[in-house]
């Protein structure tokens, strides 16, 4: 959750503009059954999220998806990419009765892993 101190970094600090980025997954949730526990994601400028602990504690937010370590970079090139490491790239979180799902990466883009897209269809099937 953005508590309004946090900022994008600047271009010349973090840019990865099209390139597969390991993410490591929580398999365990229903939403990521059949996922490996790391799998890859096509990354392109994309969202990467920092939840307040107490979120996590509480169960309102469940994270899907993250960037384990500083080198995560798998194919292409990405300028900056230790600031990923601990973010998290999917998640859920508690709306009302229901789950919001929320993915960083492009999990629909035409050239991505097969595994990948498991975080929408397992959505869909429920």
């Amino acid at each position: 959750m953005n508590n309004g101190k946090e900022r994008a970094l600047p271009g010349e600090k973090f840019y990865i503009p099209g390139s597969i980025m390991e993410m490591s997954v929580d398999n365990d949730d229903p939403a990521a059954w059949g996922m490996n526990k790391k799998v890859d994601v096509y990354f392109d400028n994309s969202p990467v999220f920092k939840v307040a602990p107490e979120a996590i504690a509480k169960n309102e937010i469940t994270p899907l998806g993250w960037y384990a370590t500083a080198t995560t970079l798998r194919s292409g090139w990405a300028y900056g990419q230790s600031y990923l490491q601990d973010g998290i790239a999917a998640y859920k979180a508690k709306v009302g009765k229901g789950n919001l799902y929320v993915m960083g990466p492009e999990i629909t883009f035409r050239g991505q892993t097969h595994s990948a897209y498991k975080l929408l269809f397992n959505q869909l099937y429920k």
